[in-house]
């Protein structure tokens, strides 16, 4: 009956949009996640390779790594109940639960013949909201935040604090990947760098009248501090909001990608027999004045899609021309260089998530300068040998599809295409040459962050990334940084 409810409750919000949700009272956890960063468990994540599930990353000082599991272990059962055929979702469900309860596990290890049988305690779980920061050799200071949970404001805070007193050049703030939170934590990260009285968010409901007006709150520690904002096509909502107010303040250059476009607004609430619904109640507008939704979900009076309005023209606080409803777009569009095909086969298919429950660090091992020795590459190669891994490349399934259709085509023969197809499997066989260097940064970056932990992955990311040296780069030229922040005339 329940499922049934669900799937009727389900239904009935797959005609709104996609973030309005319904939460069950099983996953109440995944609620408090989203909110506060926590969650009762054992502090791990698992991935699954064919048909089994493995450990994918332990947090330091949580129960999974106090009982010395490690990242690559298979989880064969939780409770005496099998892992085989559950799905990742099934399986997290077993491992979370209340802080304080026990739970059984059976763990197979590379290096051991029998099962590991291990007892341990769940404990409340602590995400945090920035994983790393630190300075550069260059003396740019840089953040990386990871979340908008209600600690999000504090820890960056803290992080500020500390920072600060290495009187840095200038900031980087790094808001890639983080798929936004709580607005009110973009509201006081915004006012750590800004002294503008004007407003910085506001929300408006379906009827276009204002909800809730948002001002600068608390000291601004940093408001003269040259600063850059990272931004990728995975930022979103309260990313969005800091990106997009401090781009209308004129207060930092922002770097990357154009961001993902939210500008929904979700409120929390609690329903019958402990469920909870996140409705989306409100769209943002940022100081410029513009919403940066870039899907149009709105609905007529009868219930029906309205088109969405062509993009309009706003105006930072110096003149610059910026736009509503595509997300938040750059002053310094960047894209992330792509690692070849192989490396992304390699992660689907697990293999370098195997290979590093073969090969583990040492705990001093220097994050930064860290390298994969000929021992090390030699060991990778044969291991790769002995995998059962293939994978086609998009010039492979390109060409196959040209095949289907080359016989009604003029002139052309699918037997045309075998040469070319051949050239091109050849070449693919020897990716593991050709693509040598490629495969070894990724293999260190990943041994990294997987051994050592987010933190010392993300430390390794500060000084190694061309685009947050870019950042410091733009941070370091004060004639850059104000060509790229300098108003047009309209």
């Amino acid at each position: 009956v329940e499922r049934i409810m669900e799937d009727a409750i389900n239904g009935m919000l797959k005609g709104l949009d996609p973030y309005t949700v319904y939460y069950p009272e099983d996953d109440i956890e995944d609620v408090r996640l989203l909110q506060t960063g926590e969650y009762g468990g054992i502090g791990c994540s698992i991935q699954r390779v064919g048909d089994q599930i493995f450990l994918s990353d332990i947090y330091s000082e949580g129960p999974a790594s106090k009982a010395g599991l490690r990242v690559g272990d298979e989880l064969l059962s939780i409770d005496e109940q099998s892992t085989d055929g559950l799905s990742v979702s099934d399986v997290s469900s077993l491992l979370r639960g209340t802080p304080g309860t026990t739970l059984e596990l059976s763990v197979g290890r590379y290096s051991h013949d029998q099962p590991i049988l291990l007892s341990l305690e769940r404990e409340n779980i602590q995400r945090k909201a920035v994983p790393y920061f630190g300075m550069r050799e260059d003396g740019i200071a840089y953040i990386y935040l990871e979340s908008f949970t209600e600690r999000s404001a504090f820890e960056v805070q803290q992080a500020l604090n500390t920072l600060m007193k290495e009187e840095p050049k200038g900031l980087v703030l790094d808001l890639r990947g983080n798929g936004g939170g709580l607005l009110m934590e973009a509201v006081k990260i915004i006012s750590f760098f800004s002294l503008s009285s004007d407003t910085l968010v506001t929300t408006k409901g379906r009827n276009g009248a204002i909800s809730e007006v948002y001002f600068r709150t608390g000291r601004a520690m940093a408001p003269k501090l040259p600063l850059a904002v990272l931004i990728d096509n995975y930022s979103a909502s309260a990313s969005e909001i800091v990106a997009g107010a401090l781009q209308d303040l004129d207060r930092a250059v922002i770097i990357g990608e154009p961001s993902f476009g939210k500008g929904l607004v979700q409120q929390i609430h609690p329903l019958s027999y402990g469920a909870q619904l996140k409705v989306t109640i409100a769209k943002y507008y940022i100081p410029s004045g513009r919403c940066i939704q870039k899907i149009n979900y709105d609905r007529d009076e009868s219930g029906n899609k309205t088109e969405k309005e062509s993009l309009k023209i706003f105006y930072t606080a110096s003149g610059r021309p910026v736009y509503d409803g595509d997300g938040i777009y750059p002053d310094t569009a960047l894209t992330a260089e792509f690692y070849p095909e192989v490396i992304s086969a390699l992660n689907s298919q697990g293999l370098d998530l195997l290979f590093a429950a073969r090969n583990s660090l040492e705990e001093e091992t220097q994050p930064v300068d860290y390298e994969l020795s000929d021992e090390d590459w030699s060991a990778f190669t044969a291991f790769h040998a002995e995998q059962d891994f293939s994978y086609e490349s998009v010039s492979e399934r390109q060409l196959e599809k040209l095949q289907e259709s080359a016989n009604d085509l003029d002139y052309l023969q699918s037997e045309d295409l075998e040469p070319l197809l051949a050239q091109v499997r050849a070449r693919r066989n020897n990716v593991m040459t050709d693509e040598r260097a490629a495969i070894k940064e990724y293999l260190e970056d990943f041994l990294v962050a997987r051994h050592l932990g987010e933190s010392k992955g993300l430390e390794r990311s500060a000084h190694r990334d061309p685009i947050i040296a870019l950042g410091a780069a733009v941070l370091l030229d004060p004639q850059a940084s104000a060509q790229l922040l300098q108003p047009t005339s309209h």
